[in-house]
């Protein structure tokens, strides 16, 4: 049974306000040298398919240890991009000067370290009340991935108020 404020079944809002611009964001992580960027995705479409399946994977596996999502069973692969990337996404991948066009396929279980995305709790006129789901790569973790996303979160989600106010 999906959670009650975010079925998963159920298409996105769509928005007529154009989404504000965002770049990549250059981050260091907690050892002080290893170096990432935070990409902002706004459509499945953007995202290889490879690294789609890399993160839906991902998610199948929080949602198996039934501690941080509400989902009791993992989302198929045609669900999970239209799930994670419709509205807002987020995706740090290990390396500096990178851009959204320039992705291609790599070995996402050690370049992706992390991702999150923003979408309004409901439509409407509350729309502009909104929430976030995060998602570590399992073999990323400790390394200050989760606090750099949360940063980064915190800085991008209320740029798209009056983008989710429509």
């Amino acid at each position: 049974m999906p959670a009650m404020l975010d079925d998963p079944t159920t298409p996105p809002i769509q928005r007529t306000t154009p989404i504000p611009s965002f770049t990549p964001t250059p981050v260091t992580l907690r050892d002080g040298t290893t170096r990432a960027t935070i990409l902002p995705f706004t459509s499945p479409s953007q995202v290889p398919p490879s690294l789609i399946s890399f993160l839906c994977t991902q998610l199948a596996l929080e949602i198996a240890a039934g501690d941080t999502y509400p989902m009791l069973d993992p989302l198929p692969l045609e669900a999970f991009g239209p799930y994670w990337f419709s509205t807002f996404a987020a995706i740090m991948v290990l390396g500096e000067g990178l851009s959204v066009e320039g992705l291609g396929e790599e070995k996402w279980e050690e370049k992706c370290l992390g991702s999150f995305y923003v979408k309004p709790n409901y439509p409407g006129r509350s729309s502009h009340v909104c929430n976030g789901g995060f998602l570590v790569n399992g073999k990323k973790r400790n390394l200050g991935v989760g606090k750099a996303l949360g940063k980064a979160y915190l800085e991008w989600a209320p740029r798209l108020v009056s983008f989710y106010r429509g």
